[in-house]
């Protein structure tokens, strides 16, 4: 009978080793704070100028949380995460670094899931299920579109089934992936107008500007990127931090 509960109790203290239970997901203050953390690197607080890390985390951590959409789900946090390590390590940020680090960009970009389902009308991404790769695919010069899981499809060939979509620089017609039309051409959407262009307030492809032009829209921009210094908006395709750097604001 010893023997007997003996190895009972073995079989339960295997069971209990054996067993796991799953993490509670991240909050969107807990990521925040981690991203808070990536971001105020040695370079980041001395660049800046900030008081301190801790400061530094402080404001960062604030300003993640007004920014972070709502819906936010952690499932693609740390891919997230590493990018943002890596994009404020050298206080050095490129177009591509500043539009993960300031607008969700990709590898922030899977971070929320939306109230639309497979299949649903949507006009933004924002509005499906981001985290399991879904986006909003529009057509041609429609207005919305519905939340698919792209599937990319090359210059010339038929885009007409609901996932597809075209190759940066094109866009579907509704029947097949063409070029961007050309300055001046008719357009409703940005996507007519190709990586080039941009669809301008007169209903007119117009060509975006080069970096330290005067913008009002990321779309105008051929870095796809139209940032606030001081009282203006400029095209930039990078941003070298330093104390006078409006971005450090958020910094310490």
């Amino acid at each position: 009978m010893k023997k007997f509960l003996s190895l009972c109790a073995l079989g339960l203290c295997f069971s209990a080793g054996c067993s796991s239970s799953e993490e509670p997901a991240q909050t969107r203050e807990e990521f925040c704070r981690d991203w808070a953390a990536k971001a105020c690197s040695a370079e980041v607080v001395s660049a800046c100028q900030a008081e301190s890390a801790d400061a530094c985390r402080l404001t960062q951590q604030a300003a993640c949380q007004d920014a972070l959409p709502d819906g936010f789900v952690d499932d693609n946090a740390q891919t997230c995460l590493n990018a943002v390590g890596k994009a404020y390590q050298d206080a050095d940020l490129s177009a591509t670094e500043l539009a993960t680090v300031l607008r969700f960009g990709p590898a922030c970009d899977r971070l929320v899931r939306g109230p639309r389902a497979s299949g649903d009308t949507c006009e933004t991404t924002s509005d499906c299920d981001a985290v399991a790769g879904f986006a909003c695919v529009i057509k041609g010069a429609d207005s919305q579109g519905t939340c698919q899981k792209p599937r990319v499809v090359q210059p010339g060939l038929a885009c007409d089934a609901l996932p597809e979509t075209c190759t940066e620089g094109f866009y579907c017609n509704g029947d097949n992936c063409v070029a961007g039309e050309d300055t001046g051409s008719p357009c409703s959407t940005q996507q007519e107008c190709g990586s080039e262009g941009y669809c301008a307030e007169d209903g007119a492809c117009a060509a975006r500007f080069p970096v330290r032009t005067e913008c009002t829209a990321d779309d105008q921009c051929l870095s796809g990127l139209c940032f606030a210094f001081d009282a203006e908006r400029i095209c930039v395709d990078a941003i070298r931090l330093s104390p006078s750097e409006p971005l450090c604001d958020q910094l310490r």
